[in-house]
């Protein structure tokens, strides 16, 4: 795992657990763009703060492995699909949701792909390690 794709993914993790810490500890501030008023709600802020929790977990993990280079790729990955959930579930409900779904819709996306670039760009490095290596 080279330096730069260390820090990134490092970096990617991180941001995901300040987005966990905000949406445990103001619900409203991380959930409102994306459903509206309903993070008002008992419901709603028990669903923001269960996804905060989501995102530490899957940044912390995501940010360790990074660091430490052991599993990357099941993290990043795991971190991608739960953004291609959330991606495709904003979609299902686009109609009812405030206008500012459109930049939580693509934020989740961006964050889907730099998962998958990111272990991509380790999978390419790894390779050619273990080819250096050989000759």
């Amino acid at each position: 795992m080279t330096r730069t794709v260390r820090y990134a993914g490092a970096g990617w993790g991180a941001a995901r657990v300040a987005l966990g810490v905000v949406a445990i500890a103001a619900p409203p501030v991380a959930s409102r763009p994306w459903v509206g008023r309903d993070v008002e709600t008992p419901g709603g802020t028990v669903f923001a703060k269960a996804l905060g929790v989501r995102d530490i977990a899957l940044g912390g993990g995501t940010a360790v492995a990074a660091l430490t280079g052991r599993g990357f790729a099941a993290w990043a990955l795991a971190s991608a699909a739960a953004d291609v959930g959330d991606t495709l579930v904003t979609r299902q409900h686009w109609p009812d949701l405030p206008r500012t779904r459109v930049a939580i819709a693509a934020l989740a996306s961006v964050s889907a792909a730099a998962g998958v670039v990111l272990t991509a760009a380790d999978a390419v490095v790894g390779r050619r390690t273990a080819t250096a290596d050989h000759h």
